[in-house]
């Protein structure tokens, strides 16, 4: 007997021993990821479908890359405060500007300095204006205006879709649906480019509106808080603004938001107007041409007047670049550790990440920008060495992703052409339209829509020609993630729960079963 509880002492030691090592087994290799460092951001929604994108596929390589989309106000400020350890904005931290109703905020430049950074590029794309117009039971998705006409209902001086000024643009006249303008509620580097955009090249329009809105002096400046007027609706982040415009019962309404956000929910955006005449739409090709007009400041931020001005005729004038705003030094929260983090993800971001941009919405950054990214990323503590630029993935450095023949848009898409534009001028639509006479071709699309924050899937395919002036768009709508590392994360503490129980439960049964056992064989 005494050998028997020796042996069953044993077998139940064995079993929790059996218990730990699976414990350990299944948590710590996969965990590599979990167990490192990781690295926050948060900022820009414009950004973020590339962002949550890159880093669902670093968290394969086992960096823990975590990011909020909270808005580029939102993210420059938790940089300021020291709350993140990275932030996205498509605009450097700001002079002493005004909230809605013209109150002085703080001046971001001079608190920021406190905390030394860099300006990093990270994606380039075109704010695009996504819409929903549904006339007779059928989507309109080939609407063509102008910048102009655009300023004038995000101001509220065009309300309704039978306004003669859309007329004019579009060549047909709509049944009268109120329009319904979908505004950012929260602090946004988009509602800011849209501003600067009307401030620049529609003043006439854009002075008088923000003056009487916000009580401040012309000429007014552009603002991230874009201030509200009586037909408009606010919501939070680009992801909210697109949702309320794709869902059913807003009929009628327009927002602004990153193209992407349009691919997600194969939804059509507008064919704006450029300076050669043309209705382009906001395309990797017409995004890339014409951001060859921006000026870089020497800081790395952007100057983008000669882009609204863009003389191609493929030209998307709405475009631009975002950053990352990277810290040079380890004032806390920053560490040497992190920066060996972030710098491994934004090598991966500016080179084969770069691949991915035409299926989520973006547009390939340019050779010189990569180089820009590189000379930034080497300032950051800990950080890698970038590689060469022959190294680098970027399929606008391999040579992949060119504007070289990029095709000039077709006749219809001139202004003052008859008719509306060819179906070719509006990939993101898989809804027939109406057109006046025929029916446009639709997108073939591959993905589900995305109703989250998420960024879009890496489900890779071939994607026809992206350009306007194509006589057939097919472009693959990325399928929603959520974020890589999270769901490796959830599987991780999933299993790691799992066994705890079993490592709980199965010394005390094994225990039981061998008392039994002992019972019987004492009775027999």
């Amino acid at each position: 007997m005494k050998t028997f509880s020796f042996s069953k002492a044993r077998l139940v030691r064995a079993a929790m021993a059996v218990a730990a090592v699976a414990v350990f087994g299944l948590v710590l290799p996969t965990g590599a990821a979990s167990a490192a460092v990781s690295v926050d951001g948060a900022g820009s929604t414009w950004s973020q479908i590339a962002v949550d994108q890159w880093r669902a596929d670093v968290a394969r390589q086992g960096l823990s890359i975590n990011y909020q989309g909270l808005g580029a106000s939102t993210g420059r400020t938790f940089y300021i405060e020291g709350q993140t350890d990275f932030a996205v904005s498509e605009i450097p931290f700001q002079p002493a500007s005004y909230d809605r109703d013209g109150n002085k905020l703080y001046d971001e430049v001079s608190r920021a300095a406190k905390r030394p950074y860099a300006y990093l590029p990270l994606t380039a794309g075109g704010t695009a204006f996504m819409y929903h117009l549904d006339v007779n039971g059928k989507r309109v998705t080939d609407l063509k205006l102008s910048g102009r006409t655009l300023a004038k209902i995000f101001t509220g001086k065009i309300t309704s879709w039978d306004d003669p000024a859309i007329t004019a643009d579009d060549g047909r006249k709509f049944p009268h649906i109120d329009i319904t303008p979908v505004l950012r509620s929260d602090g946004s580097a988009t509602s800011y480019q849209l501003s600067n955009y009307l401030a620049k090249q529609f003043p006439d329009v854009w002075g008088p509106f923000c003056t009487a809105a916000t009580h401040l002096q012309s000429p007014c400046p552009p603002t991230s808080l874009y201030p509200y007027f009586s037909n408009s609706r606010a919501q939070q982040g680009s992801d909210g603004v697109a949702n309320y415009v794709a869902a059913p019962y807003n009929n009628g309404s327009i927002d602004y938001a990153e193209y992407g956000y349009a691919l997600q929910r194969s939804f059509p955006v507008v064919s704006v107007l450029n300076k050669a005449g043309y209705y382009v739409q906001p395309t990797a090709s017409n995004v890339a041409i014409a951001l060859q007009k921006a000026r870089i400041n020497s800081d790395r931020t952007q100057v983008l007047d000669d882009v609204y001005n863009n003389p191609d005729p493929r030209s998307y004038p709405v475009s631009s670049y975002g950053y990352m705003i990277a810290p040079t030094t380890t004032a806390s929260p920053f560490s040497a550790d992190k920066g060996a983090v972030l710098g491994k993800f934004i090598l991966y971001s500016v080179c084969a990440g770069q691949q991915k941009s035409v299926q989520l919405g973006y547009s390939p950054l340019p050779r010189n920008l990569v180089q820009f990214a590189f000379d930034a990323e080497k300032l950051i503590p800990g950080a890698p060495a970038p590689p060469a630029m022959s190294q680098c993935a970027n399929p606008a450095v391999t040579g992949s992703f060119t504007t070289t023949n990029a095709p000039l848009p077709p006749a219809s898409a001139k202004q003052g052409a008859q008719g509306p534009a060819a179906s070719s001028t509006n990939p993101g639509s898989t809804n027939n339209s109406v057109t006046g006479g025929h029916t446009t071709s639709t997108l073939a699309t591959r993905g589900s829509k995305a109703a989250g924050k998420g960024g879009g899937s890496s489900s890779e395919t071939a994607a026809g020609p992206a350009d306007g002036g194509s006589n057939v768009a097919v472009v693959a709508a990325p399928t929603l993630i959520g974020t890589g590392h999270d769901r490796v994360a959830m599987g991780v503490y999933v299993a790691a729960g799992l066994i705890v129980v079993l490592a709980i439960f199965l010394p005390p049964l094994a225990w039981s079963f061998l008392r039994r056992r002992d019972t019987r064989r004492a009775s027999g």
